[in-house]
């Protein structure tokens, strides 16, 4: 699969099942599959709108940029990165609360919506990673890494099963937004310290 293509399927997947889990969450009454929908709707805008400024930074410099478009392409990086760490806070204050007092979930539709989940996710990364390019191979690793946090709302689904640990959803959706922020806050450091033209770390000036 071409690269363009790929990096299409993986904005279209994304950006499909972030819309699927924010309605499902709200149906199920899960932060968690919340949280996760924060994290995919994250990466669809992180795919889509690297993909559509990568076209514009490979442009020649002209009279309105004499230096170029290289830096269209860290626009995407800020914009997502701001937009996840927003989301990953508002899902923190909201789930405070639910620690002290957990609220029932319907295990069984966040059950089935996780195995939907981990296979879409899995057949995205094994067509992905056809491909011979440094680009497609990144997008098969985001699939799987997808994977992984699926996995462990299923795992809270079948415990919730047999259980009534309701605190397990609370703090799923807090550990997927403290993993997010962990990612969201350095990307977002670092790119604006490219904006301000900081010097490189490790490079002494002096």
């Amino acid at each position: 699969m071409k690269t363009k293509h790929a990096v299409w399927v993986a904005f279209f997947l994304n950006l499909g099942y972030a819309i699927v889990e924010f309605i499902a969450g709200g149906i199920f009454g899960s932060s968690a599959v919340l949280a996760d929908s924060v994290h995919d709707l994250g990466d669809a805008i992180a795919i889509g709108i690297s993909a559509f400024l990568e076209s514009i930074s490979n442009r020649e410099e002209d009279s309105h940029y004499t230096l170029g478009y290289k830096r269209f392409s860290l626009l995407g990086a800020m914009v997502t990165a701001v937009i996840l760490m927003t989301g990953s806070v508002l899902v923190i204050l909201e789930n405070i609360t639910k620690l002290f007092h957990p609220q029932p979930v319907n295990d069984e539709g966040i059950l089935w919506l996780g195995i939907i989940a981990v296979s879409i996710n899995v057949l995205a990364s094994l067509v992905i990673r056809k491909g011979q390019t440094k680009n497609e191979s990144i997008l098969s690793l985001h699939f799987l890494e997808d994977t992984l946090g699926w996995v462990a709302v299923i795992l809270m689904a079948i415990v919730l099963r047999f259980t009534d640990w309701y605190i397990l959803d609370p703090l799923l959706s807090l550990a997927i937004s403290i993993f997010i922020l962990s990612k969201a806050i350095p990307r977002f450091w670092s790119t604006l310290k490219i904006f301000l033209d900081a010097v490189p770390e490790g490079v002494d000036i002096q």
